[in-house]
C-alpha cells in the first residue's frame, strides 16, 4: 500500500488578514503552521504503513511552507513534495484540488489521507473534490481507520450528524480524518534541523503539467466579494454583587424586557428580486439524507430562500427510494410545487447521489443555485458535483442574498471572527448550508400540489459498504432548531456527572441541550448537539450558556440568537463580552434559583 497525505500550511487565525484590494487572504506576512487536522492524517498514515511501504506528503503553498514540510519528514514520511508557484495565489478549493490531484495521479497511491478541515477556511471541500477528480471513493470525518487483512481495502468509522457510521471502503480511496482519530503529530526543533532542506521537493505548475488558467484567481470559480467583522451589537449587563438569589433576580429583571420585545419580521435580503433579463432563477435543493429519506434539516433550505431570494422558485431534488404520500404532502406544505425524483438504493453512496444530482443539472441548465446540507453526506455530494462540473462551491453558508445581480453566500471566516461574502463565476452557484442556520417556515394555510418529475436512476454502482451505525450517547433527541430556548454547556460545568440537574433545568424550560466542541469531543453529549463553527448555527429566542468560556469558534453558532444569558464563575471570562446578561457564579449556586425564576419569565407552566 502506497500512502499519500495531503497537508496545508495555514496561518495563525490571530494574524490572518484579508487583502480587500486583491480580494484574497494575505498569507505572506503571517507565521505558518501545519494544519492540525493534516497532522492527524500524517500520524494515521505512519501508523498504517507496513515494512516496504512509503508515505508521501504533498502540499500546495508559498515557499515558506517548505520548512514545515521538513517536519513531516522528521516525523517519518519518506517523501515530501511542495507545489509552489506565483500563479497559485488566490486559489479556491477547486483550484487547490486540481493541483493536488495533478500531483497525486502519477503517484497512483493506494490510500490518500487528508484532514477533514483546515483551520483557515473550515470548508471540508478539498478532500472530496480531490477524490472526485481522481475517481476515488471517500469517507469523511474518520475517527478510526483499519486495514483489511488482505490489504484490499479499509474499514472506516466516521463521524455522522447523529453519531457514528462504519464503512468498508475498497482501495484506492481517500479518507479525511477528524479530530477524534489521533493527536496532532509534533516535531521538535532538533528533529527538524536534522532534515536537509533539499529533502522537500519543490515543483511549479509546469512540472505537474497544469495550466495557469486552471488555478489562482483566474481558475477559481468562486470569488470573495467581501469580508467583515461579525460581532452582534449587544450591551452586556453583568451581575456580580450580592448573594446568588440576588444576582439571579437582577438577571431575570434584565432579561424580561429583552424577551418581551416583538421580533421584527425579517425583510427580504434582496427585495428587488432577480434581474429581469436573467434566465438563471431556479434553486435546486437536495432534500434527502444518506439513507435516501426526507431530511428534516433540509426543509429550511426550501423555505428560507423565499425571504432571502424572492422571485427564485425552489425545486426539491429527491434521491433515494421513491417518495411516499407523506413526504410529498410534507413538501407541498412547505410550498414546493416541483420536484425531481431519482431512484437509488439506500444507503446512498455519495458518488451515486452526485451523479444523480448532475442529471438534474443537465435537465435544468438555467438553474441559479444548488443547495445541500453541510453534513458529511451533503458536503461530499456537493464537492463531487462541483469538481465534476467545474462549479463554484461555498461551504457552510449561513445566509444568502442577491448583490448586483449575483447570488452571494455568507459564511463564517477566520475562525468565526468575521463573515465573508462568496459568489460564484459559474452558474449554478453551489453551497452547503449549516444545519440549524435557517428555520423551516411555511406560510400558514397554504399548500402546493407537488408534482414529481422522474429521471433515470444513477448508473454508478456503490463503492462503499455500510457495516454499522449508531448514536454516541443516549437516545436520539429532537433537532436543536425545533426549540426556541437552548441550554448550552461548556467544560466549565465540571464533568458529565454534573449534567443531570442541567438536563432537568432544560426540561423545565422546554429547552434543547447543546454543547461546545470540547464537551462533545469529551463524549459528554452526542455530536448532533454541538453548537459552533464546526457544529450547528442556531437562532433561538434565548440561549443559556452554562460554563461556556466564550470562544469565537463557539459563539459564531449563536450569532443570530435573540438573547444570550451566561453563567460563569470567572468574572473575566470572555463570554461576558458577547452576551446580553451575565451572572458571575458557579452552576451549583446559581441554577437552583434560576430554574423556576426563568421558567416564569418564559411563561413555562409548572
Amino acid at each position: 500500500m502506497e500512502l499519500l497525505v495531503l497537508v496545508k500550511a495555514v496561518p495563525g487565525l490571530d494574524e490572518l488578514r484579508f487583502d480587500a484590494a486583491r480580494g484574497l487572504v494575505d498569507r505572506t506576512a503571517t507565521p505558518l503552521y501545519l494544519n492540525p487536522f493534516d497532522q492527524r492524517a500524517l500520524r494515521v498514515a505512519l501508523d498504517l504503513r507496513r515494512p516496504g511501504e512509503k508515505v508521501t506528503v504533498v502540499s500546495m503553498g508559498p515557499p515558506a511552507a517548505a520548512d514545515l514540510l521538513r517536519d513531516t519528514v522528521a516525523a517519518g514520511a519518506d517523501r515530501a513534495i511542495l507545489v509552489t508557484d506565483p500563479h497559485l495565489a488566490g486559489s479556491d478549493t477547486l483550484a487547490t484540488a486540481r493541483v493536488l490531484a495533478a500531483v497525486a495521479r502519477p503517484l497512483a497511491p493506494t490510500l490518500v489521507l487528508a484532514g477533514a478541515w483546515t483551520t483557515d477556511s473550515e470548508t471540508g471541500q478539498v478532500g472530496p473534490e480531490v477524490a472526485e477528480l481522481l475517481g476515488l471513493p471517500a469517507a469523511l470525518g474518520a475517527r478510526s481507520v483499519e486495514r483489511d487483512p488482505d490489504g484490499l481495502g479499509v474499514a472506516v468509522t466516521a463521524d455522522h450528524r447523529d453519531g457514528w457510521i462504519r464503512f468498508r471502503v475498497p482501495s484506492p480511496a481517500l479518507i479525511a480524518v477528524g479530530e477524534k482519530i489521533a493527536k496532532p503529530i509534533k516535531v521538535d526543533d532538533d528533529a527538524r534541523a536534522r532534515v536537509p532542506p533539499d529533502r522537500v521537493e519543490r515543483r511549479d505548475l509546469s512540472a505537474i503539467g497544469l495550466s495557469p488558467v486552471l488555478v489562482g484567481l483566474r481558475g477559481s470559480p468562486t470569488v470573495v466579494r467581501w469580508v467583515r467583522e461579525d460581532r452582534p451589537a449587544r450591551t452586556p449587563t453583568i451581575l456580580r454583587e450580592g448573594g446568588p438569589a440576588a444576582r439571579v433576580a437582577g438577571a431575570l429583571a434584565a432579561l424580561a424586557p429583552l424577551l418581551a420585545k416583538a421580533v421584527p419580521a425579517p425583510a427580504p435580503t434582496s427585495p428587488e428580486g432577480p434581474p429581469e433579463d436573467s434566465p438563471w432563477r431556479e434553486l435546486l435543493v437536495l432534500v434527502t439524507d444518506a439513507l435516501g429519506a426526507l431530511d428534516p434539516h433540509a426543509e429550511a433550505l426550501l423555505t428560507e430562500p423565499r425571504r432571502a431570494l424572492p422571485g427564485f422558485p425552489v425545486t426539491a431534488v429527491w434521491i433515494g427510494p421513491r417518495p411516499g404520500a407523506a413526504e410529498t404532502a410534507r413538501l407541498g406544505h412547505l410550498q414546493v410545487g416541483t420536484g425531481f425524483a431519482l431512484e437509488a438504493p439506500s444507503p446512498l453512496d455519495p458518488r451515486v447521489a452526485a451523479e444523480a444530482f448532475g442529471r438534474v443539472l443537465d435537465r435544468r441548465v438555467w438553474a441559479a443555485a444548488g443547495m445541500f446540507l453541510a453534513d458529511e453526506f451533503g458536503r461530499e455530494v456537493a464537492a463531487r458535483v462541483a469538481a465534476a462540473r467545474s462549479l463554484g462551491l461555498t461551504g457552510d453558508a449561513i445566509d444568502v442574498g442577491l448583490e448586483n445581480g449575483s447570488i452571494v453566500w455568507t459564511k463564517p471566516s477566520f475562525g468565526g471572527r468575521s463573515i465573508a461574502g462568496i459568489a460564484s463565476r459559474t452558474p449554478p452557484s453551489l453551497a452547503t448550508i449549516r444545519p440549524g442556520a435557517w428555520a423551516a417556515e411555511a406560510p400558514h394555510g397554504l399548500h402546493e400540489d407537488l408534482h414529481w418529475e422522474s429521471l433515470p436512476s444513477a448508473g454508478s454502482a456503490a463503492t462503499r459498504a455500510l457495516e454499522a451505525s449508531g448514536v454516541e450517547v443516549g437516545p436520539r433527541t429532537p433537532p436543536l432548531e425545533s426549540h426556541d430556548v437552548l441550554v448550552v454547556v461548556g467544560m466549565g460545568v465540571g464533568g458529565p456527572d454534573r449534567l443531570p440537574p442541567i438536563r432537568e433545568a432544560a426540561a423545565r424550560w422546554n429547552a434543547g441541550l447543546g454543547a461546545t466542541r470540547r464537551v462533545v469531543d469529551a463524549g459528554w453529549v452526542p455530536r448532533q448537539q454541538q453548537v459552533g463553527l464546526t457544529g450547528q448555527h442556531l437562532a433561538p429566542r434565548l440561549a443559556v450558556l452554562l460554563g461556556v468560556s466564550g470562544s469565537a469558534n463557539h459563539l459564531v453558532g449563536l450569532r443570530r440568537a435573540r438573547t444570550l444569558l451566561a453563567v460563569n464563575r470567572d468574572p473575566d471570562a470572555p463570554v461576558f463580552r458577547d452576551v446580553d446578561v451575565g451572572i458571575v457564579g458557579t452552576i451549583d449556586e446559581v441554577l437552583p434559583s434560576l430554574v423556576d425564576g426563568l421558567a416564569g419569565v418564559l411563561d413555562r407552566a409548572p
